[in-house]
């Protein structure tokens, strides 16, 4: 096993759970359940009208720069960029209404579907495959000071 596989296993993992979770529920509402792709595509416009669970579309963006850096192999700062984004992700648990509709007004969340939980999925892959690349890497390079 090297660091290449590592990268490419936690970036196919994290982007084929973002894939799968896209035509599922995110969560729902007094009004019904919303779909996870309309979640991610209309989610940024929550913020011009208000929410502030809104805010938590921004780890959609975290999530991509962490995809990004550790693509480039920056897993240091790809770590940096999925616990923030997971921990973003994670805030939506704290909030007890959405926006609903472009008038902004509000409904109770009734339930976090499995698409907000593969979501988190997604993040969470993303931080773990970035701890084990970034221990695999020390180990490689101290193994290899070790031999000297």
């Amino acid at each position: 096993m090297n660091s290449k596989y590592l990268i490419r296993t936690t970036l196919v993992l994290s982007i084929i759970l973002m894939v799968i979770l896209l035509p599922l529920d995110a969560y729902c509402a007094n009004d019904g359940c919303t779909k996870s792709y309309v979640s991610l595509v209309f989610g940024i416009f929550g913020i011009f009208i208000g929410g502030n669970e809104t805010l938590t579309w921004y780890a959609n963006p975290l999530l991509f720069l962490a995809w990004l850096f550790l693509l480039i192999r920056k897993p240091k700062l790809s770590l940096i960029l999925s616990i923030v984004s997971t921990l973003v992700a994670l805030s939506f648990l704290t909030f007890d209404e959405i926006v609903i509709n472009e008038a902004g007004h509000q409904a109770p969340i009734t339930k976090y579907a499995l698409g907000y939980w593969l979501w988190i999925g997604s993040h969470t892959i993303m931080v773990i495959g970035n701890v084990f690349i970034l221990l695999y890497e020390h180990h490689s390079s101290f193994k290899n000071t070790s031999n000297l």
